[in-house]
């Protein structure tokens, strides 16, 4: 039987945290593991969870310089807008031992990196499946740009920004930074085998509370179908 590799990727704030969460919650049939990434930027306080992010359950916080040391026969590194993740191969490894469904949250320059390196596991017969979250799809993007007379970019730009304000967890000029990302991350969603639009992102608290809301509820059924697919 072929193992099961789930990349997970999409704009920040967009809800792929959400989503996992209501995953772990209302599917607990469906058994997966994540790895846990490295990451340079420092723990940030989550209004969704009222707590800080934990090093060693949430992401391993290492310091920037660290990156550049790590060795690229263990990890893949990679650069994500002004920070670094990187993931423990041999761990992964691990998790594929162990596990026929591994679930990874990664960023865009990170899953291309991921696919090169899964194609090469051989005795694993891998089945890799790609999924990314999107705000809004191409058409409503389109849709927006022409009744306000704006372009695609400064939609995104606009609707990504009032997000990551309303999440409340990040510095200005990193909230500036990940809303000037957006378009160019949302534009790599056709390289993916699935796009999911979620409406419902880390800022709407209330779509991902219990009971889940009508909008978190549809993007969790189509992420369930595919991941059972």
């Amino acid at each position: 039987m072929a193992k099961k590799l789930v990349i997970l990727s999409g704009p920040s704030c967009v809800g792929k945290g959400p989503l996992r969460d209501a995953l772990k919650k209302h599917h607990p049939e469906i058994k997966f593991a994540e790895p846990i990434l490295c990451h340079s930027r420092t723990p940030r306080f989550s209004n969704r969870t009222g707590s800080y992010e934990v090093h060693g359950r949430d992401y391993y916080f290492l310091p920037r310089g660290l990156f550049e040391q790590l060795d690229p026969r263990y990890f893949l590194t990679v650069k994500i807008r002004t920070e670094y993740q990187a993931i423990d191969l041999v761990h992964l490894m691990y998790l594929f031992e162990t596990h026929d469904l591994v679930l990874i949250e990664a960023y865009t320059t990170l899953t291309g990196e991921l696919i090169q390196w899964a194609k090469k596991q051989k005795e694993l017969e891998l089945d890799i499946k790609t999924v990314f979250l999107t705000p809004l799809s191409n058409a409503e993007i389109e849709e927006r740009a022409r009744k306000e007379k704006s372009t695609p970019e400064q939609i995104v730009y606009e609707v990504m920004k009032g997000k990551l304000l309303r999440r409340n967890e990040d510095p200005p000029d990193k909230i500036e930074v990940r809303a000037k990302c957006a378009f160019w991350e949302i534009q790599q969603a056709k390289d993916y085998d699935h796009i999911i639009v979620n409406h419902a992102g880390e800022d709407d608290l209330e779509q991902w509370r219990d009971p889940l809301g009508p909008e978190a509820s549809r993007v969790l059924a189509e992420f369930v179908q595919i991941l059972l697919s």
